[in-house]
C-alpha cells in the first residue's frame, strides 16, 4: 500500500509596513518600512485634510516647502468640497496654474510626472459656502527589493493633526504633534538636503521639458482661441 504524505506549506506572511517614529511631530522626516511585498514597486499615498475659512466668498491655503523627491512616478492632487472653482498654483520659476470647476460641490485637480525639487504651492478659489474642505494627496512610486523598500517623506508641509498613509492596500490613520515635540535625530539633515539638491540638479532637464511643455499647450490654446474668433 503506498502512503502519500502532503506536508501543508506556511501560508505566505502578509505584506505590512511600519512607521519610524511612531509618534511623529511637525518637520519630522518619517520613514516608512515595508516588508513581504510583491511586485517591482508599491504605491506609497499621503493625504491629510485642512478645514479652509471662506472670506468673501474667497478661500486660499499655503503649503511652503513641498518636497517632490527623486523619480517621476509621482502624483500630486487637490480635492476642495464646498468650492466653486479650484485654483492650485505652484512656483517653480514662475507660477504655473491649473483650474477647474466644481461638480456637485467639489471640485478636483490632478498633476502626475512632477519634477523632483521643493515647491510654494497656493491653492485657492471661490466658494459661496463658510468653509470649504481641502484634501491634498501626494502620491509616489517606490523600489521593491526582495519584497522590502523604504521611503522618506518630510512632514513640514503637513499641518499638525491626523493624516493618512496607504502603502499599497494596507491604510493607517497617524497623528502628527505640533513642532514642539520636534525631536532632532529625525529632522532632515544637510547631508540629506545636499543630496537633495544633487536629485534635483540631475532632473533639470526633465524639469525643463516639463515647464516647456506646459507653455506650449497654453501658447497653442491661446493661438486657437484667436483663430476661432477670426
Amino acid at each position: 500500500m503506498l502512503f502519500i504524505s502532503l506536508t501543508a506549506l506556511p501560508p505566505a506572511a502578509a505584506s505590512s509596513w511600519e512607521l519610524v517614529p511612531e509618534n511623529p511631530a511637525v518637520g519630522n522626516v518619517i520613514e516608512i518600512k515595508g516588508a513581504n511585498f510583491t511586485g517591482e514597486t508599491a504605491k506609497v499615498l499621503v493625504s491629510f485634510e485642512k478645514d479652509v475659512q471662506v472670506s468673501d466668498g474667497r478661500y486660499e491655503y499655503l503649503l511652503e516647502g513641498v518636497e517632490i523627491p527623486s523619480g517621476f512616478n509621482n502624483r500630486f492632487s487637490v480635492e476642495a468640497k464646498g468650492a466653486d472653482d479650484l485654483n492650485v498654483r505652484v512656483k517653480m520659476i514662475l507660477w504655473i496654474s491649473r483650474t477647474a470647476k466644481a461638480e456637485g460641490g467639489i471640485a478636483r485637480v490632478s498633476q502626475s510626472a512632477v519634477p523632483p525639487g521643493t515647491y510654494r504651492i497656493r491653492i485657492d478659489g471661490k466658494s459661496s459656502a463658510p468653509e470649504v474642505k481641502l484634501k491634498i494627496t501626494g502620491l509616489q512610486q517606490v523600489k521593491v527589493d526582495s519584497g522590502n523598500f523604504s521611503y522618506k517623506y518630510n512632514t513640514k508641509s503637513i499641518p499638525a493633526g491626523n493624516f493618512e498613509i496607504k502603502v499599497e492596500d494596507v491604510t493607517k490613520q497617524v497623528t502628527l504633534h505640533p513642532a514642539e515635540n520636534l525631536s532632532s535625530d529625525v529632522i532632515l539633515s544637510s547631508d540629506q538636503t545636499k543630496e537633495s539638491k544633487k536629485d534635483f540638479s540631475k532632473n533639470w532637464k526633465a524639469w525643463s521639458i516639463w515647464i516647456g511643455g506646459i507653455l506650449a499647450g497654453m501658447l497653442l490654446v491661446l493661438l486657437y482661441s484667436r483663430i476661432k474668433k477670426h
